[in-house]
């Protein structure tokens, strides 16, 4: 009993920390400004829309949580509900979005370095690749982050970035509103694929279940941490729209450089470029240590080659790692030579996000009890809206669902041939 107290080492606060900065990662530096330029003002929707559907998700992920709260996290609750190969496709769907997600990262976190610098965009992409590279080394050293260290860092960014809000929401301009929707309607579902990027997290602390020492705070943390979202995102929005910062005539890569700069001096800008950098390594080191331990599950199951499931004595997978590491570099240098942009890329990535929660809203619905059920079938219905406007991409998320059921079916062809001749030799 000693050893289980121990263990549950998450309190309420704590919780919502995790949870708060799983969500508000990177996409709070520069998605306003993106979704600003897609839809103009009306973006506002796409985010309100956004946070409204985040309350239903995050109950669900929660209640999916206290159902079986171990290490299997969303996959497990989709291989409950519909069988091992679905628990598969959605681990492939959430690692599909890996190669695409770091260059994002990277881009966002060296654009913001390198503003303060006002060096070119070649060097933005180095410093970025740079951090994406210390996550993957520092992840293969055995490195963990406290959930005290977390908490005191969000605490950090969101008092800074309450005071950038403050001052910038003093220069908005009620003309900056009109037009309201200068792209159509259809631009609100466009900018609503890009922000989803800013919303994904709530299924990053499933495999932290098992920590908390009240379950109930479980439900209570995902509420807590969706209000300070929503409330950040919300504001941040309205300040980036009113005062204008987006477009064509703005570094559209490091709008809050932009905001600081034009409510407290050009001071301001290089403390956030600085700050932006910074903030952007922990979702980075967060999100390379939780893939990393995905590709070695779904290695030691057979739906990856098993040559990616074992883990050294430190508890590490360095040979998921490695393989990360790889597809990551390939699309680094893919996207570089191809001189792809952060609104090219992220498409790929909330395409691949949306559907892992598609599958996670329907196992919600077929694993929970009303009224889970009932917020879990609302958020799933959302999900399913929102997919329909990746448009060309569900072609992309067909193809890696095709690829995963056709590798399992093929290494299960392959075990059951290995079977029938250990049986013959054995008669």
């Amino acid at each position: 009993m000693t050893g289980q107290a121990d263990r549950r080492v998450l309190g309420l606060w704590q919780g919502a920390a995790l949870y708060a900065g799983a969500v508000s990662g990177t996409g709070v530096l520069v998605l306003p400004a993106v979704a600003a330029k897609t839809a103009g003002p009306a973006s506002l929707l796409a985010w309100l829309a956004l946070v409204l559907l985040s309350v239903p998700m995050a109950l669900s992920y929660a209640a999916l949580s206290r159902q079986q709260p171990d290490s299997s996290g969303f996959s497990g609750a989709v291989e409950r509900a519909f069988g091992p190969r679905w628990g598969a496709v959605a681990g492939w769907l959430f690692l599909a979005q890996v190669p695409t997600g770091s260059v994002v990262a990277a881009l966002i976190a060296g654009e913001y370095a390198a503003s303060t610098i006002g060096a070119p965009h070649h060097i933005a992409f180095a410093l970025g690749a740079a951090l994406v590279g210390c996550a993957f080394l520092l992840n293969a050293l055995g490195l963990r982050v406290s959930a005290l260290a977390q908490g005191v860092t969000l605490a950090a960014v969101m008092a800074g970035l309450a005071v950038i809000i403050a001052g910038a929401l003093r220069h908005v301009e009620v003309a900056a509103f009109s037009p309201f929707a200068p792209h159509g309607a259809s631009a609100v579902g466009l900018a609503a694929v890009q922000l989803f990027w800013a919303f994904v997290g709530w299924e990053a602390i499933t495999p932290l279940a098992g920590e908390f020492r009240d379950p109930r705070d479980i439900r209570r943390a995902s509420l807590l941490a969706v209000a300070a979202v929503g409330v950040l995102y919300v504001s941040l929005a309205v300040a980036t729209i009113g005062t204008r910062a987006y477009g064509a005539a703005l570094t559209l890569e490091t709008p809050l450089v932009s905001l600081a700069g034009s409510a407290f001096g050009p001071v301001a800008s290089l403390i956030v470029g600085a700050s932006g950098f910074l903030l952007s390594f922990a979702p980075v080191n967060a999100y390379v240590a939780g893939t990393s331990r995905l590709v070695s599950a779904l290695g030691q199951r057979g739906q990856l080659p098993g040559w990616l499931g074992p883990i050294s004595s430190s508890g590490t997978p360095r040979r998921a790692l490695g393989a990360l590491a790889a597809l990551c570099t390939l699309a680094a240098v893919v996207s570089f030579a191809a001189g792809l942009r952060i609104a090219d890329l992220l498409p790929f990535s909330t395409s691949s996000f949306i559907a892992t929660y598609v599958l996670s809203m329907a196992a919600a619905v077929r694993l929970l009890r009303s009224p889970g059920r009932y917020a879990a079938a609302a958020a799933l219905a959302a999900c399913i809206i929102i997919l329909a406007f990746v448009g060309p991409l569900l072609a992309w998320l067909a193809g890696v669902t095709v690829c995963s059921l056709g590798y399992q079916h093929v290494t299960a062809r392959a075990a059951a041939r290995r079977t029938g001749r250990t049986r013959r030799l054995m008669v």
